[in-house]
């Protein structure tokens, strides 16, 4: 697998990319909390920078099937550098009123919203079927180790700058993608032959009668009737609801209401999810052929609910970040598991459509769950909110279990 030079290209792609959004993560969070702070405008903020998932994230798909996988994410990619690159000049310049802020964000994720099922549609042209687990286990590395180097990069320079110029480092880290990705080429489409069923050359499978509407009603078709993608659509969806607001903003203010810490302690605990992560996407790599991709994500599901109660008693950063540690270990079983599972489901020509409705059911329940978060943490403190939601978690986990479409194979 290392051996697959265009692999491994994309994996650097996704690595520069990754880095931008953790800090951008960090920078939007910290920053919102530092001008109101607020829990209710910190996660009203974020949920509008998270809401392309639904109003563009619903038919990205169809024009990452109707495109070349590469132009769609470095056209993302240019987008993103620009507007990163503006927040901290619009900031010093004009005094970036908190709702220009929710507007750069909400444009930023819109890009976003093409660049992932892009990248994801991308996996299974540059690997064969057998694989599918380690590609996708070195795709989701780069995430990971942007986990470790993103936030401590965030949390060594905080004390010394203004958190409005980390917005320089995210246009920064787009920009490396760009470049990095170039390396792909702009020449041959990435896509193959058998995605082409109507057969003018370059058209791909939207070049079906109908154009872009029919193809659109095609994707939403075939996610209502393929009852597997169908179950692990609507799980990721609501799982996502519960765990994704307290991931998000439940954190921060955790670190900073309820324990007391600091914007480098929060960088700390972030980057402290990628140690589990990057320690279980080895296994996976090396073990996961072994196991039913569908079984293993659900099982994921149930550690990462259950491993997040412990917050309910932890009155430490370094319990934090312990409890952290471990809860970290289950998420590459959900990330990777889900991705490969639905590789192998879905037929080349619908990957981009059914990747960006997974990335509606992560992003756009994350906005949901956001806003919902921002409000309830005015009332109920930060830690009985993860003990709360990691029993909801989990109990995700369980549901998939008893479906009698999984329970076999």
């Amino acid at each position: 697998m290392l051996r697959n030079r265009a692999l491994l290209t994309l994996w650097g792609g996704e690595f520069a990319s990754r880095i931008g959004e953790s800090i951008f993560q960090i920078a939007l969070l910290w920053y919102l909390l530092e001008l109101t702070g607020s829990s209710m405008a910190t996660g009203v903020v974020s949920m509008i920078s998270y809401l392309p998932a639904f109003l563009v994230g619903i038919w990205a798909g169809v024009v990452v099937d109707r495109l070349d996988y590469r132009r769609v994410m470095l056209a993302a990619n240019l987008v993103r550098v620009a507007l990163a690159a503006s927040i901290p000049l619009l900031v010093l310049g004009l005094a970036l009123p908190v709702a220009g802020l929710a507007a750069l964000g909400f444009l930023l994720t819109s890009a976003t919203a093409f660049f992932n099922p892009a990248r994801d549609a991308l996996i299974p042209v540059l690997a064969r079927q057998d694989e599918l687990v380690v590609a996708n286990s070195l795709v989701q590395s780069a995430w990971q180790f942007s986990l470790v180097i993103g936030p401590f990069l965030a949390a060594a320079a905080l004390p010394y700058l203004r958190t409005v110029f980390l917005f320089f480092a995210v246009s920064l880290a787009f920009a490396l993608s760009l470049v990095t990705l170039l390396r792909l080429g702009l020449r041959g489409r990435l896509l193959p032959a058998a995605a082409e069923p109507h057969g003018a050359p370059g058209a791909g499978p939207a070049g079906a009668p109908g154009g872009f509407r029919a193809e659109f009603r095609r994707g939403l078709g075939y996610l209502r009737t393929e009852r597997r993608v169908w179950w692990i659509w609507l799980i990721t969806l609501v799982n996502n609801f519960f765990i994704m607001g307290p991931a998000v903003v439940g954190i921060p203010f955790y670190v900073k209401s309820y324990l007391g810490g600091s914007g480098s302690d929060f960088a700390l605990v972030e980057g402290t999810y990628a140690g589990g992560m990057i320690v279980c996407t080895w296994l996976i790599s090396r073990y996961g052929t072994r196991f039913n991709p569908v079984h293993l994500l659900f099982t994921a599901l149930i550690w990462d609910g259950l491993t997040y109660v412990p917050l309910l008693w932890v009155h430490s950063v370094e319990g934090t970040l312990l409890t952290i540690l471990v809860h970290s270990l289950g998420i590459p079983g959900i990330t990777i598991s889900r991705i490969t599972a639905l590789h192998r489901m879905v037929p080349q020509h619908m990957q981009g459509r059914v990747f960006s409705y997974f990335h509606l059911a992560v992003a756009g329940m994350t906005a949901l769950s956001i806003g919902v978060v921002g409000v309830v943490l005015t009332w109920l403190p930060a830690n009985w909110l993860f003990g709360i939601i990691g029993l909801l978690c989990a109990a995700c986990g369980v549901w998939g279990w008893l479906l009698p479409t999984f329970r076999e194979g």
